[in-house]
């Protein structure tokens, strides 16, 4: 039947895509922004130049879209009960952590610190997508769950940023990625700092 013949086609294109995607993105990581073609990326894919330049019109749309693909991994922030944020609070701090230490993820941050001047053009993608799947919806929540101390945002990014410390520290000096067990017990800590610290301000505001 057709339909279904459409369906099938449709299915194998996006998965054509996805493949391309990965590829694209394992490339970039291995030999750098400048020195990757379409060419050489659409060889690896398996996939026609004519297909790849209709997906992707040059490198820099290519290169977005491996981009918005990692972004969509991130973890969605899943919070319930605004009233106990901490063991919400842990499980998207673990999750988070877990996937910025995935070598995929790493790899796209240590080309990103490497070749930043060829990225200004995508800085505020960059930005905007950190903005609309991470600050925002954990600003929110801190927001609802009293612990914002009137600033949302600055509170949404500062605990950002001490889940991420293991990640900062690996990519500027080096330092040993945590495992698994590890980054439970890093995002414990931090959360638990961090409630306190927020806690504790409106305790002395009071």
């Amino acid at each position: 039947m057709p339909v279904p013949a459409r369906i099938g086609r449709a299915d194998q294109t996006l998965a054509k895509k996805r493949r391309l995607l990965q590829i694209a993105r394992e490339e970039f990581i291995r030999q750098g922004y400048r020195a990757v073609t379409m060419d050489a990326i659409a060889q690896a894919a398996g996939v026609s130049k004519r297909s790849l330049y209709l997906w992707h019109e040059d490198k820099a749309a290519l290169f977005r879209a491996c981009l918005a693909a990692g972004v969509e991994r991130f973890p969605l922030p899943q919070f319930s009960d605004p009233a106990e944020p901490e063991a919400d609070l842990r499980a998207f701090g673990v999750a988070l952590l877990m996937e910025f230490t995935r070598p995929s993820t790493i790899g796209m941050a240590r080309l990103l610190l490497r070749e930043a001047h060829e990225f200004t053009e995508f800085g505020p993608m960059i930005r905007q997508s950190q903005d609309d799947f991470l600050i925002l919806p954990l600003a929110n929540h801190l927001e609802r769950a009293g612990v914002a101390n009137g600033n949302k945002i600055a509170a949404a990014k500062l605990l950002l940023g001490m889940f991420l410390i293991p990640v900062h520290n690996y990519l500027l000096i080096d330092a040993a990625l945590p495992d698994e067990r590890e980054c439970e017990g890093h995002v414990s800590m931090v959360v638990r700092t961090f409630l306190q610290g927020c806690r504790g301000k409106e305790d002395g505001a009071a």
